[in-house]
């Protein structure tokens, strides 16, 4: 009797067999033959599952992005103050080792992209973009409208993308910049510096 393979699930795996991978070399420097050895599988078998290196990575940051927006969701529904979920939602990337790790390829992610503009690369953030805005838009509508400036979901991840952008300088505090960002929407600057 045939074996049947869930071809989704087989992917999947193997792209999770690779994250590791990916945060040890970047994308430039991962190669078919490292997946292939990583996943315990053959370059040709890498080749049933993915049209091409960049197939496999979006499919491993894929994992990163659906985490890091099961934890941006937590913090949303969280019963923590409208603006203690913005400073969580802006600085959830930064926290510790492992987001910054993540952080990592996004900026190299975000590099190719703005080089390539491939249609897939624009498709994916765009997606990602209309994730974190629903997001963004769900702690704010868990406020009450004079508690701070009212301004659009998109300006959070304006602002978002732009610190990662920014935080590659040395003299960029993260946390400093969050806070001066909240402080200037919220009528009560109950924030800490």
């Amino acid at each position: 009797m045939a074996i049947i393979v869930n071809k989704e699930e087989k992917r999947r795996n193997i792209a999770l067999s690779c994250r590791e991978l990916l945060l040890e070399y970047g994308i430039d420097e991962l190669t078919i033959s490292q997946i292939a050895e990583t996943a315990g599988v053959g370059k040709g078998t890498i080749y049933e599952y993915f049209e091409n290196k960049e197939d496999i990575v979006f499919e491993i940051i894929t994992t990163f992005t659906d985490e890091h927006q099961k934890r941006l969701v937590s913090i949303s529904q969280s019963e923590m103050s409208v603006r203690d979920k913005l400073f969580h939602f802006l600085y959830l990337l930064f926290e510790n080792e492992t987001a910054r790790k993540h952080l990592m390829i996004y900026k190299e992610f975000l590099a190719i992209s703005l080089m390539h503009e491939t249609k897939e690369m624009l498709s994916f953030s765009a997606t990602c973009r209309e994730q974190f805005i629903t997001i963004v838009n769900d702690i704010l509508r868990s406020g009450k409208p004079d508690e701070f400036i009212q301004v659009s979901a998109s300006t959070f991840v304006l602002f978002a993308t732009g610190l990662v952008v920014d935080s590659r300088m040395s003299t960029c505090n993260v946390k400093k910049e969050i806070h001066i960002f909240l402080d200037a929407l919220f009528k009560n600057n109950t924030g800490g510096k």
